[in-house]
């Protein structure tokens, strides 16, 4: 659908933002007399083709369809009308002012929901970050008292074996301690795992929160 906006003024940047996220419409001009309205002005941003005068709608933009008039002024409704040919389809002030206001309201929920779901993603990462730190701390405590227990069973089993038959039984004990030890390492080893992968998870949140942002912005 090849589309014509007669007027530059507030209703119009909401159409010409619009119409550039649909795909079935081919903005094919924007026509004020006013070069520095601000229609006009993203227009050009956007290369679409601007004009001053209402006659390039037969003069220079033969392949309009729908001519919409943005301007509510009734003079130049008029003009409009007095160019219309048979293939036109015309929407008028009233009519676009309802479209422009209905946009205006579903860019304004979108931005609602984009914000909620930008905050719920923030607490969730931050509330996951702030697990990340404890357990990063709580590992490093726990790998601290093993190093500590490892240096005590080392000289345990070296004074049970100076004692000989007599350091036995302190020797079935320094075998208990050296047990512990292996399923607590095993245990770190399993806890450090499980906090990389949520590392892992909380980036994969992060890009999921950008693509979800980049997909109602798109939408």
């Amino acid at each position: 659908m090849n589309v014509v906006i007669v007027g530059a003024g507030k209703a119009s940047l909401i159409l010409i933002d619009y119409f550039q996220r649909i795909d079935y419409i081919k903005l094919k001009g924007i026509i004020d007399v006013n070069e520095n309205a601000p229609g006009v002005v993203r227009a050009k941003e956007l290369g679409i083709a601007t004009f001053n005068n209402i006659s390039a709608l037969n003069t220079s933009i033969p392949d309009a369809e729908t001519i919409i008039e943005v301007t509510g002024n009734e003079k130049v409704k008029k003009m409009v009308i007095d160019q219309l040919k048979p293939h036109h389809h015309f929407m008028s002030s009233n009519a676009a002012r309802i479209m422009s206001d209905i946009i205006e309201m579903h860019n304004r929920r979108r931005s609602e929901v984009i914000e909620k779901v930008s905050l719920d993603f923030h607490n969730l990462t931050s509330r996951m970050n702030s697990s990340e730190e404890y357990i990063d701390q709580s590992i490093h405590k726990i790998e601290e008292v093993l190093r500590s227990m490892k240096i005590v069973t080392m000289n345990a089993r070296i004074e049970a074996a100076r004692a000989g038959e007599n350091g036995k039984a302190f020797e079935v004990v320094v075998q208990e301690m050296q047990t512990t030890l292996t399923n607590i390492e095993n245990a770190l080893r399993d806890i450090t795992t499980a906090a990389d992968e949520s590392k892992s998870t909380i980036t994969e949140l992060v890009e999921t929160e950008n693509k979800l942002k980049e997909s109602l912005n798109l939408n």
